[in-house]
């Protein structure tokens, strides 16, 4: 049976995680980005990093995990799978884990995080929270014109200052789930990525009927 795929060339097959690419789109790196899952210098932005515009049109990682546990909405602190993309005065939000697909409701501000394990909020939580659902951070959340960075981005120029950074992502195509640099949680914070922001990515499972 003819792929989709069959007319891309040879080219066009990345080894960085794309099995093949359609549709490409250059864009602007915010100098503030950070890598959201630390596993490179903070300044680099690792290919496969999932993105979205924020305020003034440049991009920044998508930064999002799932919650650990549960929290009230009379309480601070909300247990996280993981801790990296987050940042004190980050605005959070949450979605639950019943319908990747629904609008986020506000949580609030970041104050502290213990690394791990948790974020403590500013004040008390505006929402509730359950075992499973999608903490994301606000500022490009459920956005629009996401891509999936093509090359690794680093951000610092040769003086060492952060700088914003031309790069290029891909907006359809297909790609290995396993080398996104994303949600290491994945379950439904993968299914918000596919069907909110990249819906013409086709994210192949590590393992086939996966």
């Amino acid at each position: 049976m003819a792929s989709q795929y069959e007319h891309v060339t040879d080219q066009d097959k990345p080894t960085a995680g794309f099995s093949a690419i359609l549709m490409k789109r250059s864009f602007v790196i915010d100098a503030d980005s950070r890598d959201p899952l630390g596993t490179s210098p903070e300044e680099r932005i690792p290919a496969m990093t999932p993105m979205a515009p924020v305020s003034g049109g440049k991009y920044k990682p998508i930064r999002r995990t799932l919650a650990d546990g549960g929290c009230l909405t009379n309480a601070k602190v909300v247990p996280v799978t993981e801790t990296t993309m987050f940042a004190a005065g980050d605005v959070v939000r949450v979605v639950a884990q019943a319908d990747p697909t629904a609008a986020s409701s506000e949580l609030g501000t970041i104050d502290t995080i213990s690394a791990g394990v948790s974020i403590t909020l500013v004040a008390n939580a505006v929402t509730a929270v359950v075992s499973g659902d999608i903490i994301e951070v606000a500022e490009n959340a459920e956005a629009a014109d996401a891509v999936i960075l093509l090359s690794d981005v680093d951000l610092r120029n040769a003086d060492g200052d952060a700088v914003d950074h031309g790069a290029v992502g891909v907006i359809a195509g297909q790609c290995r789930e396993a080398a996104l640099n994303y949600c290491t949680a994945a379950g439904i914070a993968l299914s918000r990525l596919q069907t909110e922001e990249l819906p013409e990515i086709d994210f192949v499972p590590a393992t086939a009927g996966a």
